[in-house]
């Protein structure tokens, strides 16, 4: 039994946040697909048409057409946006299980997602007040970063 790269779902979610990025025809989608998680994941037009026609009746894209050009380019509608933003727990753990990076660095809320992701395995097995030492000593540490970045602000 072949076991498949993506698991239920995560494709179409991976299709959304790489149309977060940027508007992208399917071919490019591809490309980007294969740049990312080759060789270990192949894209083919098999797999992601239907995805981005599903995606495209759910409402989260729409088509428009690429300038000067007969090329059918794929964005994401404010509905994608949300749904994306909806699933960023289910996007942390596959960036985690891949180790391929698909959320913005640019959102903490992308960020303390994965870092969610990285540590709920670890549940039950290390020491709770411990672990709560050293996440209060990283949120005052978070929180001096933000003092620093009002300051140099004014």
């Amino acid at each position: 039994m072949t076991s498949r790269f993506f698991r239920h779902g995560e494709l179409p979610l991976v299709l959304l946040a790489l149309l977060a990025e940027r508007p992208r025809h399917g071919y490019e989608l591809m490309a980007e697909l294969a740049r990312r998680f080759g060789p270990r994941y192949r894209a083919s037009p098999g797999s992601i048409y239907p995805a981005l026609e599903a995606l495209e009746t759910e409402g989260l894209i729409e088509e428009e057409r690429a300038r000067g050009t007969s090329k059918t380019v794929y964005r994401n509608t404010d509905a994608g946006i949300q749904a994306l933003a909806a699933r960023g727990e289910l996007l942390a753990e596959l960036e985690i299980r891949t180790g391929v990076r698909l959320a913005g660095e640019d959102s903490l809320g992308a960020l303390l997602d994965r870092f969610k992701a990285r540590l709920l395995p670890l549940a039950g097995i290390v020491d709770p007040v411990a672990a709560a030492g050293v996440l209060d000593q990283a949120a005052t540490r978070i929180e001096r970063l933000q003092r620093s970045a009002t300051r140099r602000q004014k």
